[in-house]
């Protein structure tokens, strides 16, 4: 039987929903919330929306992973997140937990890795998978079987696909890797080749491929300022194709036989809503039910 797995990058959403709602939003007892809100409205529509047969939603485990060791710098420059959003990060948690659907986090990488961890697995039982994020790091999982969902606003979701993918940067997707290394990700602090920006580097792996091949050919890159940039950035350029490339070796594991579907209806998650003063949610929530009863 094949399967549809919806994942979803919770620690990607969260920021986005902390920043995209107004802060202000309090629950009756003052905690804020705005956070909680806009992860939750984000995971039931997705659910409702995406006909999959099971899903999971990955957190980060903290702010150090096996990145920082490659690489000290990496994330070195991002603030501390502000207080009220720091205090909703195990509310956010909390909430998706109480819907039942499997939550994943493993110490020392990041969510994305975890994500892709997942996409290949699936992939490789013959599964199609499907990702929320906000992240466009995790564009370089595109394949034939795998598509993202991405945050468009007004709660509406962009789809990217490898035809999307194509018609936007005009390579192949397993030269993105090599493209975000050579331009550089100012977010996670990766300088990339110093002088090339984002069109250069788009060229550079469109003509000349990837990373290897860029640097066998090297004579023939044109202009000879590029050419120049490139030679003097090589012994760092290939360390910042490691860090943009997620992993896809986790030791995670995902359990078919159990529950992999939320329960919107929950006591529990009904619960939280109700605490939370998410009067329309719940009501939405109730509505939804076990997703897991269209499945069995």
């Amino acid at each position: 039987m094949q399967r549809r797995i919806l994942l979803i990058d919770g620690t990607g959403l969260i920021f986005r929903a902390y920043y995209s709602i107004q802060s202000g939003m309090t629950a009756p007892d003052g905690r804020p919330v705005n956070a909680v809100y806009g992860l939750t409205r984000m995971l039931m529509k997705a659910f409702r929306d995406v006909p999959s047969t099971a899903g999971a939603v990955v957190f980060d485990a903290g702010k150090k992973t096996f990145r920082n060791e490659m690489f000290p710098a990496y994330k070195a420059q991002r603030p501390s997140p502000p207080d009220d959003l720091c205090v909703q990060f195990d509310l956010c948690r909390e909430t998706v937990e109480a819907t039942q659907v499997p939550v994943l986090v493993e110490p020392g990488f990041e969510a994305d890795d975890i994500i892709a961890t997942l996409a290949r697995q699936a992939q490789e039982a013959g599964h199609a998978v499907t990702i929320l994020t906000s992240d466009r790091d995790i564009l370089q999982l595109l394949s034939p079987y795998c598509e993202l969902l991405m945050p468009a606003g007004r709660g509406e979701f962009n789809t990217q696909t490898l035809e999307t993918f194509d018609e936007k940067y005009g390579f192949p997707i397993d030269r993105f890797v090599d493209f975000k290394a050579i331009m550089g990700d100012p977010s996670d602090n990766i300088p990339g080749v110093k002088g090339i920006g984002e069109k250069g580097a788009a060229k550079l792996v469109s003509t000349h491929g990837k990373l290897e091949k860029i640097y066998a050919n090297i004579d023939l890159v044109k202009p000879d300022g590029v050419q120049k940039k490139l030679r003097g950035a090589k012994d760092e350029v290939f360390m910042f194709r490691d860090l943009v490339t997620l992993k896809s070796d986790v030791p995670v594991e995902y359990d078919f036989s159990g529950r992999t579907l939320p329960h919107f209806g929950g006591e529990e998650f009904q619960d939280l809503l109700g605490q939370f003063g998410f009067g329309g949610i719940r009501k939405d929530a109730a509505a939804a039910g076990d997703l897991m009863v269209d499945t069995l």
